[in-house]
């Protein structure tokens, strides 16, 4: 009756959406018929960001991506070039949140160290660093920054001499031991999986 007693005003009213997809919100607006013109102006668009509803979804991220919702208030990624380079950053920057927390967890877990107090060391004079709680025979942080800076260096080089941007990020052979990547369809599950539970890691 509301919507009625507005359309005799000659006040257009709004469709809410009535379904959300569990994977995509589509959000789309109609405008109605305005009765005091007389006219039969209707129109139809959709906004389709799902990381806030009523959102636009920026042009240049269409979905393809694992984990794509459309989000990037800053619009860092409207070059095509930094965008996928964001996104192989990102992915990596996951896989090592993800890799950190048994590297945390575990070793606590045996009773070889607190990870909270583990690099205290570095600010006491004469202090010694532990791994796994056994005496780490280099342990100067001048040290163990070179060897850390020699060792990811190495490591993302032979990275970056893959050109294809997809075996960069998804590289399988002996890093998919499990064959999780011969099933093209659960694949692609797994990618989002990845994606998103390496932002809950490192955030």
């Amino acid at each position: 009756m509301a919507s009625n007693t507005l359309m005799s005003c000659g006040i257009a009213t709004t469709a809410f959406p009535s379904v959300l997809s569990s994977s995509k919100s589509k959000f789309a607006t109609s405008a109605v018929q305005l009765p005091s013109v007389g006219a039969n102006a209707s129109s139809r668009f959709s906004m389709s960001a799902d990381w806030m509803p009523g959102q636009p979804r920026p042009p240049y991220l269409d979905g393809s991506a694992p984990g794509d919702f459309g989000f990037d208030p800053l619009r860092l990624g409207e070059v095509p070039e930094n965008l996928e380079r964001f996104k192989e950053s990102e992915l990596i920057h996951c896989r090592w949140a993800m890799l950190a927390v048994p590297g945390i967890l575990v070793p606590e877990a045996l009773g070889l160290g607190n990870w909270v107090k583990a690099q205290e060391w570095a600010a006491v004079p004469g202090g010694q660093a532990t791994y796994l709680g056994n005496p780490v025979p280099w342990g100067t942080l001048p040290t163990i920054l070179v060897i850390e800076f020699l060792s990811i260096a190495f490591v993302e080089h032979q990275r970056s001499m893959e050109k294809d941007p997809e075996k960069k990020k998804y590289p399988g052979g002996a890093f998919d031991p499990l064959g999780y990547s011969k099933d093209p369809k659960k694949f692609e599950e797994y990618k989002v999986k990845e994606i998103k539970n390496g932002q809950h890691t490192y955030t």
